[in-house]
């Protein structure tokens, strides 16, 4: 399967500010998750991507069959270029029939990504729109795998399907002597999941509503939300989650 027959991507949240910087070997992670350890907040190693959301737009759905194979013929062919220029790192459609309808995860500045997803067709016509949002992710996402595709269009892409947890903060927030013991119970959740391997990617969104994102490793939508669930800060009510199935390729993950 060819980058051109898949459409979607790929949080560490900031409840208070903790920074998260460097790198912790999964198996040195759970070793240092003594209660002393526990103390301070785990590390992960991150960089800057621009995740790009594609919604309806006024024209989504308009128009006879044969333009809309026209414009998604053509949108395939600008995810193609994307791909090749290096700078489009994952996409996916969702697996949900809402108003979102797939991703794109950029490694490029906001100017960039935007320029790019403006010359597709889809979004020229009226049938997506762009919602981008800058997102630090795990490193190296889609980097291995664009290099691969960069010297052959056809390596093999697995279709994969994952789970999409958007997270968005709660106004109501706990008394200042809780949030951080919250924080802290908070991004050691989410290295666990990591070092599980329930979750393939997470990372917090930099401003705006949305304060991060699970991709989610799990066999049903109950079972991604059996997981997303017993995180602490959803579990104490203070981040809300909109669920997605979503389909990427697995050798995006680094």
């Amino acid at each position: 399967m060819t980058f051109g027959k898949i459409l979607s991507l790929s949080l560490l949240l900031f409840l208070g500010g903790i920074a998260l910087v460097g790198s912790t070997p999964p198996r040195e992670a759970r070793a240092q998750e003594s209660p002393q350890a526990a103390s301070k907040p785990p590390q992960f190693d991150l960089e800057a991507y621009q995740f790009g959301f594609l919604r309806k737009g006024p024209n989504h759905g308009t128009g006879t069959k044969e333009e809309a194979d026209k414009v998604q013929a053509g949108h395939m062919a600008n995810i193609q270029k994307m791909g090749r220029s290096g700078k489009l790192m994952a996409a996916g459609p969702m697996g949900d029939d809402g108003n979102l309808r797939g991703i794109f995860l950029f490694k490029a500045s906001a100017e960039e990504a935007k320029a790019m997803a403006a010359e597709d067709p889809a979004i020229q016509a009226g049938r997506l729109v762009l919602d981008l949002h800058a997102w630090q992710g795990p490193k190296g996402i889609g980097a291995k795998l664009m290099d691969e595709f960069r010297k052959d269009p056809n390596v093999k892409m697995t279709m994969t399907r994952y789970f999409l947890a958007l997270l968005t903060r709660e106004p109501k927030a706990p008394p200042a002597a809780d949030m951080r013991k919250l924080e802290l119970d908070h991004l050691w959740s989410v290295r666990r999941m990591l070092d599980a391997k329930k979750f393939v990617a997470a990372g917090p969104f930099n401003a705006g509503d949305l304060r991060g994102l699970f991709v989610i490793t799990a066999a049903s939508l109950e079972e991604a939300k059996a997981i997303v669930d017993a995180d602490p800060a959803v579990k104490a009510g203070q981040l809300r989650v909109e669920l997605h199935p979503w389909w990427v390729a697995k050798e995006v993950w680094p």
